[in-house]
C-alpha cells in the first residue's frame, strides 16, 4: 500500500510518465477506497440480516404484590405468559397476592417467554397431608 502511494507521489512530482501516474492512482483507488467500501456494505447488510433473525424481545414487567388477573393481564400486553410455580402458605401477604416471581422484573427475554410466580394463601386453606378430618 505504501509503496503504491510513495510511486505515485515520486513520479506526480517529477511529472513524467502520465500513463503510469494515471494507474497508479486507479489502482490507489481501487485499493483504498473501493475494495473497502465493498466490504463495509457487506458487513453492513450481514449485521443487519443477523439482528433481523433474532426473535423479538420485551421487557419483563414487575407483577410481585399483584394479584393472579393483575398480572395475567399486564404479562399479557407485554407478550409474555404467567405460570404458578408454587404456592405459599407462611408469607405475611393478603391471599391470591404474587410472592415472587422468575425471571425477575427489568431482564429482557423473547416474546411468548413463560413468567413463574409463587402465589400467597392464607394458612387456613393448607392441606395436610394424613391428618383426619373430625366431625362433630
Amino acid at each position: 500500500m505504501r509503496f503504491i502511494l510513495g510511486l505515485l507521489i515520486g513520479y506526480s512530482i517529477r511529472g513524467k510518465q502520465r500513463a503510469l501516474i494515471a494507474t497508479l492512482a486507479t489502482i490507489a483507488l481501487i485499493v483504498f477506497i473501493l475494495i473497502p467500501g465493498i466490504a463495509l456494505s457487506l458487513l453492513a447488510v450481514s449485521v443487519h440480516r443477523e439482528r433481523l433473525s433474532r426473535p423479538p424481545q420485551t421487557t419483563v414487567p414487575r407483577v410481585i404484590g399483584l394479584t393472579h388477573a393483575d398480572a395475567e393481564t399486564n404479562l399479557r400486553a407485554v407478550h409474555l405468559n404467567l405460570r404458578v410455580l408454587a404456592r405459599r402458605y407462611d408469607t405475611p401477604l393478603d391471599s391470591g397476592i404474587i410472592d415472587s416471581q422468575t425471571p425477575q422484573p427489568g431482564e429482557r427475554v423473547d416474546y411468548q417467554t413463560t413468567v413463574g410466580v409463587t402465589i400467597a394463601l392464607p394458612a387456613s386453606n393448607k392441606e395436610q397431608p394424613g391428618a383426619k378430618q373430625i366431625n362433630r
